[in-house]
């Protein structure tokens, strides 16, 4: 006999049974494991919206900016030629009131979502009392909002009048706007209009100059890329 010990047969076999047991319950731990890295076609759409959406608002890029707008005004006249009513200076030839007007304005805007955005505009209004005088006034617009509640722009914009005499003039102009939500808000407006008319007994030709201000609603939307 040998000095050593040797293992029963069926201690060898259940020893063998108890390392399979073992391989066998570990298997499904390891594929879970796998399965969990990989994820579903519908899980890998929504991360990859995700992602897109997050470098959207990271870097938004170009978009269109389209807002109109209703108002209403009236416009100081530094010069008074014609002695018209509404006398506001020391005499009939100096500061008067014009006609209070109607204005409707429609505008469009492109550039960096996050910066100045240039376009153009069209106004068109007419006086409310008196001697109607319809206009047009095509301008060249330059606008700036961010993702803030307000909308700053200034125009450049050449006003025709067309009524009861065809002339046409220059002018400067500034609005500021306040949204109460993402497109609806209240809108104002100066503006710097200069006018040559007809002469005078006093001048060969007379200028006109007017500031005016208006006071409107406006609606804004924007085009994403």
């Amino acid at each position: 006999m040998s000095g050593g010990a040797r293992p029963h047969p069926r201690a060898r076999g259940g020893l063998a049974a108890l390392a399979g047991a073992l391989l066998v319950a570990a298997a499904p731990s390891s594929a879970s494991a796998e399965e969990s890295t990989q994820a579903s076609p519908s899980e890998a759409r929504s991360a990859e919206r995700a992602r897109l959406a997050s470098r959207l608002e990271a870097e938004p890029g170009a978009t269109i900016r389209v807002f109109a707008s209703a108002a209403t005004g009236f416009g100081l006249r530094f010069n008074n030629p014609y002695r018209l009513e509404s006398q506001v200076g020391a005499d009939a030839a100096s500061l008067s009131l014009t006609a209070p007007y109607l204005d409707f304005a429609a505008s469009v805007v492109g550039g960096p979502a996050y910066g100045l955005q240039h376009g153009g505009g069209l106004h068109i209004g007419t006086s409310v009392s008196g001697v109607m005088q319809p206009y047009l006034t095509p301008s060249y617009v330059l606008a700036y909002r961010a993702d803030l509640p307000l909308l700053v722009y200034g125009r450049l914009a050449t006003p025709l009048l067309l009524s009861p005499d065809v002339n046409i003039g220059a002018e400067i102009a500034g609005s500021l706007s306040y949204f109460f939500n993402g497109g609806l808000g209240l809108t104002s407006e100066i503006a710097f209009d200069l006018f040559y008319g007809a002469a005078t007994l006093e001048a060969q030709y007379s200028v006109i100059p007017i500031l005016s201000f208006q006071l409107g609603v406006i609606a804004d939307y924007e085009l994403l890329p």
